[in-house]
This record gives C-alpha cells, sequence and structure tokens, in this order.
C-alpha cells in the first residue's frame, strides 16, 4: 500500500480491518520477507584477519577459542533484537496471561485479537509517532485482551527500534502518557472488545525492553467514551500486566551460552 492510499491515522474502519484479519497462531510475527534474510542461529565464532592468513594451526585456534564477553553480549543483543521476527505470535502474544490487578490479586486477560504486523505511523497517534519516526521505528505488533471479568480491554503495541538506546530515548519523551495519546486501539469484531474503540481510550502507558518499545491503551468493553472514566487503576494494572508478560517473553535470557540460539 503506497503512502497515498493509506488510511488517515486514527480511522477506525482501518482499525477494524486488521483485527477482521487473525495472524495463523503458529506464523512468525514479522513479515516474510525479513525472515528470509534472518538467520536461524547466532554464531559467536568470529574468523579474525590474523586467522585467515596465519594458516592452518592458527584457523584451528581461532575456530575453538571461546567467545570474548563482548563477542557473548553482542550475540545476547542480536537474538533478542530478532525475536520479533523468529517467534511465533501465539508465543509472543500467549491466549492467556496472568497479571496482578489494582489490588494486588492475581487475575487473568485473554486475548481476544491479534492484529498482522503493521506500520508504526498506522499504529499511534501523529504526536507519538513523531518521536519514533526520526529514530526508525521498524514495525507495529499488537493485540487485543480482555480482563477475567470481561469489563476491561487493552490494546497491548510492539514497537520495534534499532537499539535499547532508542527505546528509552523514545519511552522518555512519551512519559507520562495522557489517556488516547499514543497506541490506536484494536476492536475484536465477535467479541467483548467489540465496542472497543478510539473514543474509548481511558489509559495509556509506555516502557521499553532491549530494542523493544511497549505501549498499551485501555478502556471499558461496555463502550463509555474515555474522558468519562475517571478511575483507571484497573485499567493501569491490566495494560502494564499485559506489557510485563510480553516483555519477559521478548527479553527474557540465560548466560548467552546456555541458550539454544547461540553456540559458543
Amino acid at each position: 500500500m503506497t503512502e497515498a492510499e493509506q488510511p488517515p491515522p486514527g480511522d477506525p474502519e482501518m482499525v477494524a480491518d486488521e483485527s477482521a484479519v487473525p495472524v495463523p497462531a503458529g506464523a512468525p510475527a514479522g513479515s516474510p520477507r525479513r525472515r528470509r534474510g534472518l538467520a536461524a542461529v547466532v554464531a559467536l565464532a568470529v574468523f579474525g584477519l590474523a586467522a585467515v592468513l596465519g594458516g592452518g594451526a592458527a584457523l584451528g585456534t581461532e575456530l575453538t577459542r571461546k567467545p570474548t564477553s563482548a563477542e557473548q553480549t553482542a550475540a545476547l543483543a542480536a537474538e533478542i533484537a530478532s525475536r520479533w521476527q523468529r517467534l511465533a505470535v501465539a508465543t509472543i502474544f500467549p491466549p492467556a496471561i496472568t497479571y496482578f490487578d489494582a489490588s494486588g490479586t492475581k487475575t487473568t486477560a485473554v486475548v481476544a485479537a491479534i492484529a498482522r504486523e503493521t506500520s508504526c505511523q498506522q499504529a499511534l497517534e501523529p504526536a507519538a509517532f513523531q518521536h519514533l519516526g526520526a529514530l526508525r521505528c521498524t514495525a507495529m505488533l499488537r493485540a487485543t485482551y480482555v480482563d477475567a471479568s470481561g469489563t476491561l480491554v487493552t490494546t497491548v503495541g510492539i514497537a520495534v527500534l534499532p537499539s535499547p538506546a532508542a527505546a528509552q530515548r523514545v519511552q522518555s519523551s512519551l512519559d507520562p502518557m495522557r489517556a488516547g495519546s499514543g497506541l490506536y486501539a484494536l476492536p475484536a469484531a465477535g467479541t467483548l472488545a467489540t465496542a472497543f474503540g478510539n473514543a474509548q481510550r481511558a489509559a495509556d502507558g509506555a516502557e521499553f525492553a532491549g530494542p523493544y518499545l511497549l505501549v498499551f491503551t485501555a478502556g471499558y468493553t461496555d463502550g463509555v467514551p474515555g474522558g468519562d472514566v475517571t478511575i483507571n487503576e484497573e485499567l493501569v494494572a491490566l495494560g502494564s500486566g499485559v506489557l510485563a508478560a510480553v516483555q519477559k517473553i521478548l527479553t527474557s535470557h540465560t548466560s548467552p551460552c546456555a541458550m539454544k540460539d547461540i553456540q559458543c
């Protein structure tokens, strides 16, 4: 779709159309074009110029040496930065997420819709996108969750940025966020989230993790306008709780050499 053909930002028809085309649960979240260029394994074997020119003995030493701490750190960063492309959407946005509500009680949110990968410009308010556009936001992944009571709903988004520093810079520029100032709502036709549109956004938030900016917007499933909502602690707890679970999936790790995607 060319820029001229794109629906205007915030167009409810655009959002509804995206939610109506579900992403297969086992499909990687990234686009096929990007996935074709992505190596399945992050290798830590570094072939130096000295090894290339130094003959068989030097090459053998280089191949069998342990990776340096800097090489391990770089490989880990590359592995985390590629997860949005390699992991299935149902892994990034699991069917159910456990979190703590505003009273500290453990509860569950269930997924209502997962949108196809889109651009950051199509998924964000213009004022919010201005902070990401200059930093080369690669893509946006989104999903909508409903709480266990069926009364609260949140759309969460993962903006892919070139580095952790860029993600932190954007998060700092957006904080604090007022309701309806960031992510567009993603309705889920035929579910409890059918009536959750941009006018129903009553709480927004953002945080960063690795090269990802994680954002949410939340409201009520009954369609009450966000401007009429004065108490939103539960909405913030829902949005933040879902983001925390997604963040763990995207960035949690053990020692680099203990990870199956990294060869030491």
